[in-house]
């Protein structure tokens, strides 16, 4: 970009051209106050507090809106600055209940109230959820207001709204900004929210007065977040005050594995923030509002409890691992299974198919993935294997999303489909129904359930040049179809393949149709499980056909590789995917994150490790497991990037890891190689059998296959999103109100 000099408050400085002043000012270290200016959102000039003066203009100009120009000589602090400044605040405040901002004695209020009130007051700080965070408080002192008289407050009456499930909203507090408009706007292309009224009544709220759901809120957080005042509060966390610590972590809850901030007090994670919001793009409801609930819900497991005819009798963990070891030692191959989540961390899958192959001596580990995707399993793995990350989005100049609804999960894709959009990439959806992308589609490709895969088939043929047959189809589906080919005709063109595809009923031919067609137009193609860590199983071998790596058991080279590491050889039979059918053959089953399955016999004894006790299966010895925020882990999302997550509180009671108990109850055994102390040892071992295996590396992911000897059944319809075998709305009681209005 061209670069300018200009002055301000006497030091010359190089400006870029196109820069508004108060971007050059805060690049250079100047502060200069404003309330409604917020990064990356489009400047926006509504609070008038960064006014500053230019020489040669008799105006204050918003700093936020006026371009730099060759030789101008700004000054952002003067007397009439401030003055200024200080009457358009009290204006402000003159609509805000300020009794605590600008008191005389507000030092003393934290030695006169103990505990904060958060019943029969309705005005001051104190009362304020977002008492000590909030910008207007840290304004009022920085611009000097404090202990002046205001003027008369003119106090709104407004109802405080409580009837969504995330946040409260009281827009007594509202100062107009429009922060939260435009960043629903811009980061979502979305208006949930507007200004309804006008002049003196005006307020920010949704059109036609229908609540969040109607209105097509999505529940990102994101006007939560850049809310300056208290108007915009969560519901979880409204009244655990200021974080005293923030760690980032990676969030298990998708196969995007976001990068989040999880913010603690005392030792407890009250929040969960995106590390950008505008730059990486927003979290979905569950990653923003839903992990505190999950790590923190009351029927979290915090001992090991032995079942026994009286009922729970609780263990110490050395207790424990006698107790197992006892029983497999008595236990043959064929006879132990164990089943882990794909939610699971690296290192938790990495153990777990370590201990089954070289303790138990058998290949009976595995997850839900075959029995989740069924028939299809063989083409999800196959689109895995050559996924690449959402970046090829800036480079697409169509998209073709198929089964995708990223409305409450996956939102950082509406993000980067929104930015797409913006640069003129032209979106095709293919869908059974209507939903958020729909809103800003170029075709919209409504099929019937079931039906995806004939219309992929028929969109195939007219690509290639050939009519469509025209059967089972509407002439709205005909006319969609004519306009899609012509938009995927401008290359290069990009897949995403949603949760609903990848897990429909039909998902055999449905992805094999998107194989074909991604095929003839050079596309690449992008899946998105809804699992946390899908890749991260298949490539730690957590599966009877793969060894560590994602390699088959056949493959030679890679045996020996294992065994070497290992010290041991390897089972010599592979078993079933989904050996637990075989209920008749098991004596011991653990489970790792998963419920055990139903139906099994009971004389199987069964070991769970999880967050949570089992609704209501059968279980012999429960065990409680470190949550992800509880521990140093890692992840592969869909693209085949591992990710590092930090431990940010302590354990849950006396929850560990599902490696850390792996390896004590191996130790127990007598077995060798389980004596790793911590992750980053474990991770090193994972590293010498698994290429590219680091932090930010993209995994080599090139042998990866499954060709299924056993029948793979189809699998069931889609439910609502899981996390360790639970749905979300179990844990998190927003969700419970949203199905309701679905």
């Amino acid at each position: 970009m061209t670069t300018l000099r200009m002055t301000i408050n006497g030091r010359v400085l190089e400006a870029e051209r196109g820069e508004t002043i108060l971007q050059t000012a805060r690049r250079y270290g100047f502060y200069i106050p404003t309330l409604c200016d917020y990064a990356h959102l489009t400047p926006h000039g509504s609070c008038r507090l960064c006014i500053v003066e230019v020489e040669g203009s008799p105006k204050t100009p918003a700093a936020c809106t006026t371009p730099v120009e060759e030789g101008m000589v700004v000054r952002t602090h003067s007397p009439r600055l401030q003055a200024l400044r200080s009457e358009i605040l009290r204006l402000l405040l003159s609509e805000h209940p300020v009794s605590c901002l600008v008191c005389p004695e507000q030092e003393h209020c934290d030695e006169c109230m103990i505990t904060l009130r958060k019943s029969g007051v309705t005005t001051g700080c104190r009362s304020c959820p977002k008492d000590g965070l909030c910008e207007l408080q840290e304004l009022v002192v920085r611009i000097g207001l404090s202990g002046q008289s205001p003027y008369p407050v003119f106090y709104r009456g407004y109802a405080v709204e409580k009837g969504d499930p995330f946040f409260d909203r009281d827009y007594n507090l509202c100062i107009l900004c429009g922060r939260c408009l435009r960043v629903c706007e811009e980061l979502h292309f979305a208006t949930t929210l507007t200004y309804v009224e006008r002049g003196s009544r005006t307020l920010v709220g949704t059109a036609f007065g229908r609540n969040h759901v109607e209105a097509g809120c999505s529940f990102c957080g994101a006007c939560v977040e850049v809310c300056p005042t208290g108007a915009l509060i969560e519901k979880y966390s409204k009244w655990d005050g200021r974080p005293d610590g923030e760690v980032k972590a990676i969030c298990p809850l998708c196969s995007l594995n976001c990068e989040l901030r999880l913010l603690t007090k005392k030792g407890q994670v009250i929040n969960s923030l995106p590390t950008d919001l505008l730059g990486k793009g927003p979290l979905c409801l569950a990653g923003r509002f839903g992990i505190p609930e999950l790590v923190n819900h009351p029927q979290r497991l915090k001992t090991p409890l032995l079942r026994e005819t009286s009922g729970w009798r609780q263990l110490t963990w050395e207790e424990a691992a006698q107790v197992l070891a006892d029983k497999l030692f008595n236990c043959s191959p064929e006879n132990f299974g164990l089943l882990v989540s794909e939610s699971n961390s690296n290192e938790d899958l990495y153990v777990a198919q370590k201990f089954a192959r070289v303790v138990m001596r058998t290949h009976q580990v595995s997850t839900l993935a075959a029995q989740r995707y069924g028939e299809g399993f063989p083409q999800v793995v196959e689109l895995m294997r050559h996924s690449v990350s959402l970046q090829a989005l800036s480079r697409a100049r169509t998209v073709l999303c198929v089964g995708l609804d990223v409305r409450y999960l996956q939102a950082p894709v509406e993000y980067q489909l929104v930015q797409a959009y913006r640069r003129r990439t032209r979106l095709v959806m293919l869908h059974s129904r209507p939903h958020s992308l729909s809103l800003f589609a170029d075709v919209e490709l409504l099929a019937t359930p079931g039906q995806e895969a004939l219309l992929l088939n028929e969109l195939l043929h007219l690509v290639r040049g050939r009519p469509t047959s025209g059967k089972r189809m509407s002439k709205e589906q005909l006319s969609a179809l004519a306009q899609a080919a012509k938009l995927l005709s401008a290359s290069p063109v990009v897949v995403l393949v949603g949760p609903e595809a990848l897990e429909s009923v039909k998902n055999k031919a449905l992805l094999g149709a998107v194989q074909a067609l991604a095929k003839a137009l050079h596309a690449l193609v992008i899946p998105l499980p809804a699992q946390g860590n899908l890749s991260g199983a298949l490539m730690m071998g957590a599966f009877p056909y793969l060894l560590p790596g994602g390699y088959s058991l056949d493959q030679e080279e890679q045996r020996q590789k294992v065994i070497g590491r290992w010290s041991t050889p390897l089972p010599a039979i592979s078993a079933d995917p989904l050996f637990w059918r075989q209920g008749g053959r098991l004596r011991v089953l653990m489970t790792i994150g998963e419920n055990p399955p139903k139906g099994l016999p009971d004389s199987v004894f069964v070991v769970m490790q999880h967050l949570y006790p089992p609704p209501d299966q059968k279980v012999d010895l429960l065990l409680p497991l470190a949550a992800f925020s509880e521990t140093s882990a890692s992840w592969i999302d869909y693209a085949g990037v591992m990710h590092v997550g930090n431990a940010v509180a302590p354990p849950s009671g006396e929850a560990l890891p599902a490696w850390q108990m792996l390896c004590q109850i191996a130790r127990s055994m007598g077995a060798r190689g389980f004596d790793f102390n911590n992750a980053e040892e474990v991770r090193a071992e994972i590293a010498r059998l698994v290429s590219g295996f680091v932090e930010g590396g993209t995994v080599d992911r090139f042998e990866l296959a499954v060709s299924c000897d056993h029948k793979l059944r189809q699998p069931q319809p889609g439910a609502e999103p899981e996390y360790l075998s639970y749905p979300l709305s179990h844990w998190i009681q927003g969700w419970q109100w949203l199905l309701t209005q679905r």
